[in-house]
């Protein structure tokens, strides 16, 4: 018996959309959208938004925070509805 990852043929892809909708979540990086796959990081996040964005945290040019405050780090995970927001370091 073979395992088939992705179902064959028109319902086949429409089944296959269904099922990958419901792998991305829904997070927000100085408040827009940015979808992404479950279980990427807080980089991958700023990846989606600015790639140059991104590069600036390497560098420590800026910081992330979440919506609490709370300094997270690129290596964080995420949830859906998380918000992310960049600070310039000072």
């Amino acid at each position: 018996m073979s395992l088939q990852t992705r179902p064959a043929g028109e319902a086949g892809r429409s089944a296959w959309k269904y099922l990958m909708s419901k792998e991305t979540i829904n997070v927000y990086v100085n408040g827009r959208r940015v979808d992404i796959y479950r279980g990427m990081k807080v980089k991958h996040a700023l990846i989606a938004y600015d790639q140059s964005l991104y590069r600036a945290a390497l560098a420590g040019e800026v910081r992330v925070e979440d919506a609490n405050g709370f300094s997270v780090g690129l290596e964080g995970g995420l949830s859906d509805g998380a918000r992310l927001f960049t600070i310039a370091a000072a």
